[in-house]
């Protein structure tokens, strides 16, 4: 007669707490996963103790689910610190989750939790299992593209990629380089260091500052060049094949090549036959040599979970400060970068720029490739 008590009490202590939540926080938007494979996701309203039901408010009208029919949740948890925690989910906000583990109930701050993975207690045989949910996919980028995000690499994780490579130094500090560039004798390095970050897991803000050292870099960056050519006019005699100057012209140059490129045109060449005078369309282009390059920049990066613990968003904002030893202004870049989880190994970015030394490949003079 205990034991049958026992386990609608603790059924009912479950819903209380849930219930009690949820008044504390305003609307509570949960999804629930059901045996049955389906998921809902709306704000509880109301639960009947006596028939162990809970009436979720949803977009297409109020539903009333009886609690065996929810599956329950069973979570890890990674806290701030390195301690992992496992658990079966008692009730979940933005500020905490508690959780009911080997050890008892424990009530956790959002604040001092690393992540969260989401596993399901598997249903009964033949049932279809709702898909995992996840707080964080497989880590946080520390770039979009080519441009840093605020986060850095853990203490002691390793990258190698096709081009590059990067270490954590510690949690706030990494180094990140383009082993690419060591074939042209670019030995580069991007140190990175995060100076700030707060939040939880479901809203966090991080600020970092770094550099980029290059020791013979070719600057990806251009600039309108013009120049104008006398040449001499005439042409060849038909029977002695000699040339017959009637005059001089001045051809004009003008094309966006990158910073240091100097356009010329031999003395030997600087002939153009009478009937075919245009602008300048032969000339010899000299690429600057590669330099010592250096930049600075700022980046910070807004990172939010996506509803129904489906992974998250993130929102970076930064600017990149150089200077060319050609030029006496410094070179910026700003730039808005975009994630958003797909899956949990699989990222989708986008970027939005503003940067006056770029110029799209089209418009350069240079081969399309050779950029």
């Amino acid at each position: 007669m205990d034991q049958q008590i026992e386990r609608p009490m603790k059924s009912i202590s479950t819903l209380i707490i849930i219930i009690l939540m949820s008044i504390l926080n305003g609307q509570d938007i949960r999804t629930i996963n059901l045996k049955s494979g389906e998921r809902i996701t709306g704000e509880i309203i109301a639960t009947d103790t006596i028939k162990h039901t809970i009436s979720i408010k949803t977009n297409y009208g109020i539903l009333e689910i009886n609690q065996d029919q929810i599956n329950s949740e069973i979570v890890t948890i990674f806290l701030k610190s390195g301690d992992r925690l496992k658990g079966t989910v008692i009730a979940e906000d933005k500020l905490s989750i508690e959780i009911e583990s080997k050890v008892g109930p424990l009530t956790l701050q959002k604040s001092i939790i690393e992540n969260i993975d989401y596993n399901l207690i598997k249903s009964t045989a033949g049932v279809i299992e709702p898909p995992k949910k996840y707080k964080l996919g497989m880590d946080r980028q520390i770039d979009v593209f080519y441009d840093p995000t605020g986060y850095t690499l853990k203490k002691g994780v390793l990258y190698i990629s096709g081009l590059s490579w990067g270490f954590g130094l510690s949690d706030k500090l990494q180094v990140t380089s383009s082993w690419a560039g060591y074939f042209s004798g670019n030995f580069n390095l991007r140190p990175k260091l995060r100076i700030l970050r707060v939040g939880t897991l479901d809203n966090e803000h991080v600020l970092a500052l770094g550099a980029h050292f290059h020791s013979r870099a070719t600057v990806n960056k251009y600039e309108w060049i013009e120049d104008s050519f006398l040449f001499a006019k005439g042409h060849y005699d038909n029977v002695s094949n000699e040339w017959i100057e009637t005059g001089d012209t001045t051809l004009y140059y003008g094309g966006y090549e990158r910073i240091g490129t100097i356009i010329d045109v031999p003395e030997s060449d600087r002939r153009i036959i009478d009937q075919y005078e245009t602008d300048l369309f032969w000339y010899d282009t000299e690429a600057p040599d590669p330099i010592a390059y250096y930049e600075a920049f700022i980046a910070y990066t807004y990172s939010h979970a996506r509803p129904g613990e489906s992974g998250r968003i993130s929102h970076t904002l930064g600017a990149i400060f150089g200077k060319h030893p050609d030029k006496s202004e410094l070179m910026s870049r700003i730039y808005y970068g975009g994630a958003i989880d797909v899956r949990k190994n699989l990222i989708m970015n986008y970027e939005l720029f503003y940067d006056p030394w770029y110029i799209e490949w089209w418009n350069r003079s240079e081969e399309i490739f050779n950029f």
